[in-house]
């Protein structure tokens, strides 16, 4: 049995590193691309966070398999935060460790095992919490802003079919009992909410994949124009027009915003009230009346007015 691989973006002879966490997805994907591009040169790299009793066990357990199917690994236990967002600083930790084990070995792609399952999650995660439409466009096949480009090759395949695969190869793998935690939103969309879905309406998630090219270039068409609305009104020194701001769909507006607070911070925008409160200050606030923009800076910025601008400070 072969896995459904997306690999087209991948010449030949190609060096690969692969994000290995020791779950059934991850060692679905080493195990398939070992098997079916006998020609790429692969690296597993693994961050063990620390943050759950099986941390250790899991780290020896992928470092033990790649030595058996003679993958070269190599692992990576950072100090775990003493507070903040654990998810948010698990996923740039292990993204910026990917990056140098990727540069370590001059590779030339880094590939992730998302699945179609883990983009419906994403999408219906944004559009619950509320969300504009880089939201309803999911996860992005192709990352060009890693170095080098990252890529999900199973992003059209279904957690079905690797669990098949799973099953036909006889293929270790490591459970995590967190995914089973209810309290958590992502588990509770997977575990309850996305079942009773696809069970009155099956296929839901292929069938929303077919859409994400309208999302996404959707999405575009707003970058650009928001893009081409910066160059004329918005400057770092004497900030951004309020009065032609005013003018825009809010589509619009919240496209430039997005993009203002990328380029000043490297950050994304944390959430969609966030926008909202922006928005409604550079609409309604009177002069020198100010709002938040950057509190997990170690300086912080504000967003201030005067009569005609809006200006980080």
């Amino acid at each position: 049995m072969k896995l459904s691989l997306e690999l087209k973006q991948i010449p030949k002879e190609s060096t690969v590193l692969i994000g290995v966490s020791g779950g059934r997805d991850s060692m679905a994907l080493v195990h398939a691309l070992q098997n079916q591009r006998k020609d790429l040169t692969l690296v597993a790299a693994h961050m063990n966070h620390g943050l759950r009793d099986s941390a250790e066990s899991d780290a020896e357990f992928v470092k033990g398999m790649m030595l058996r199917w003679e993958v070269t690994f190599e692992g990576f236990k950072p100090r775990p935060p003493t507070s903040g967002n654990t998810e948010e600083w698990g996923r740039d930790k292990r993204y910026e460790f990917f990056q140098k084990v990727a540069k370590k070995y001059k590779a030339d792609f880094i590939v992730t095992a998302h699945h179609q399952d883990d983009d419906f999650e994403s999408m219906m995660l944004h559009f619950v919490r509320g969300t504009r439409v880089k939201g309803l466009s999911g996860m992005a096949f192709t990352r060009s802003d890693f170095t080098p480009t990252l890529l999900r090759p199973l992003l059209y395949t279904s957690r079905a079919e690797i669990n098949a695969y799973i099953g036909y190869h006889e293929i270790p793998y490591r459970d995590d009992p967190t995914n089973e935690d209810d309290t958590l939103a992502r588990n509770f969309l997977r575990n309850k909410i996305i079942p009773v879905l696809t069970h009155v309406y099956p296929g839901l998630a292929e069938r929303w994949q077919k859409q994400k090219s309208y999302w996404v270039d959707l999405q575009k068409m707003l970058e650009t124009g928001a893009r081409t609305f910066m160059q004329e009104f918005l400057n770092k020194k004497e900030g951004l027009s309020r009065p032609a701001y005013a003018k825009l769909a809010y589509p619009l507006r919240a496209t430039v915003l997005e993009l203002w607070y990328q380029d000043s911070t490297g950050r994304h925008v944390p959430d969609s009230a966030t926008l909202e409160r922006w928005d409604e200050a550079i609409l309604t606030f009177d002069p020198r009346k100010k709002t938040e923009w950057d509190p997990s800076s170690k300086k912080m910025r504000f967003l201030s007015m005067s009569k005609e601008r809006a200006k980080l400070i």
